[in-house]
């Protein structure tokens, strides 16, 4: 088997250099330069996107403040009646802390009040005598009385009322039909509230 003679190393090959005194050597012709390249074609959309309609975004904007609105004027009619039910709430513990305190002091003070009541009986018997001395007594100790909560039952005409007064005599009826009816008060009658603390004593039309 015979082996194959080494191969020569490739190497470029070296232009020739002219040899002194010698011509030089043409030079190469220059390249044509490259073609330009065309650009690639732009794609075209199909269509544009049309611009919002101004007045659209207005209707929008003008809705969404009218809701805002909406929801806070529903905000301020519920806190208003907040409000409102809790002015309403105080108001009405006030009354009635006013009106406990008005019993209690009422309770505190009775005995005083009847004393003075009974001393009221006794101002009534002079009315109209003094000089009206007597009078003006009596309407200072009616407004004391009122300042605690004991108020004089009216003297009023008309049928005999056994809730709020108490006979103590009878006078004949001028008249049947007078039967039944009050014919004078003989002593006032005091309450305190809607409890009746002493009834009206009064004389009481009868049958003739």
């Amino acid at each position: 088997m015979s082996i194959p003679p080494p191969q020569p190393p490739l190497v470029p090959p070296v232009p020739p250099v002219p040899p002194p005194g010698a011509p030089p050597l043409p030079e190469a012709p220059p390249q044509p330069p490259a073609p330009p390249v065309p650009p690639a074609p732009r794609e075209e959309t199909s269509a544009e996107e049309p611009a919002p309609d101004p007045l659209a975004v207005v209707a929008d904007a003008v809705d969404g403040l009218r809701e805002e609105m909406a929801a806070l004027g529903d905000q301020f009619r519920r806190r208003l009646l907040n409000d409102r039910e809790g002015r309403r709430g105080l108001d009405e513990l006030r009354a009635e802390l006013d009106h406990t305190r008005r019993a209690a002091e009422g309770r505190l003070a009775q005995p005083l009040l009847y004393d003075l009541v009974l001393l009221l009986d006794r101002i009534d018997r002079h009315l109209g005598v003094d000089g009206g001395f007597a009078d003006s007594v009596g309407a200072e100790l009616l407004t004391l009385l009122e300042k605690y909560g004991m108020t004089r039952i009216p003297v009023t005409a008309g049928r005999f009322d056994p809730a709020l007064q108490e006979a103590v005599g009878t006078v004949p009826a001028p008249r049947p039909e007078l039967a039944g009816d009050v014919a004078e008060v003989v002593r006032h009658g005091y309450r305190m509230g809607d409890r009746v603390v002493r009834p009206q004593q009064v004389r009481v039309h009868a049958p003739a």
